[in-house]
Order: structure tokens, then sequence, then C-alpha cells
């Protein structure tokens, strides 16, 4: 029982320094993201209005894809891009 112990104290401490260790790095992976000079463009920019809306609803009710990833192609059942992308606007 007293080794089991041990053991476990000596994991528990061993995975102490390795959540340190991926904070710091996480710390650093922030600290860049946040260096950069520019924002990236998003992909897809695209603003619905009236008929290219009602369009895409028709498409999806149709039971294809509306969402970019998979456009036109047949749906089995719903699609949580589809959906997100209904719902922008």
């Amino acid at each position: 029982m007293e080794k089991s112990l041990q053991e476990l104290k000596l994991i528990l401490r061993e995975l102490m320094l390795e959540v340190g260790e991926l904070k710091e790095r996480v710390s650093k992976l922030e600290r860049d993201l946040g260096q950069e000079e520019e924002p990236s463009p998003p992909v897809y920019s695209l603003e619905l209005e009236g008929e290219s809306y009602d369009n895409l609803g028709r498409i999806y009710h149709q039971g294809y894809h509306i969402c970019p990833a998979a456009f036109g192609q047949l749906r089995n059942g719903g699609c949580l891009f589809c959906i997100a992308f209904m719902e922008r606007e």
C-alpha cells in the first residue's frame, strides 16, 4: 500500500510538471498569435439577402448541402454546418 501511494505521488508530480510546461507553451503560442500584424481575411464572406437566401433555403429543403464544405451534395439528415450557414445574417 505504501509503495503504491508513493508511486501515485510520483505520477502526480510528473503530471503537474507536464501541465506546467503545457501552460507555458500555450502562453507562448497566445503571445505569438497576438503579435500577428495583419488579421487574415475570412475565407467565406457572403452576405445573403432576399432571393439568394430563399434559393439556398429551397436547395437545403430539397435535401442538398448548402455549406461551403459540401455544397450541392445530397444530405443524409441534418447538417450543422448548413444550419449555421442558414442562420447567419
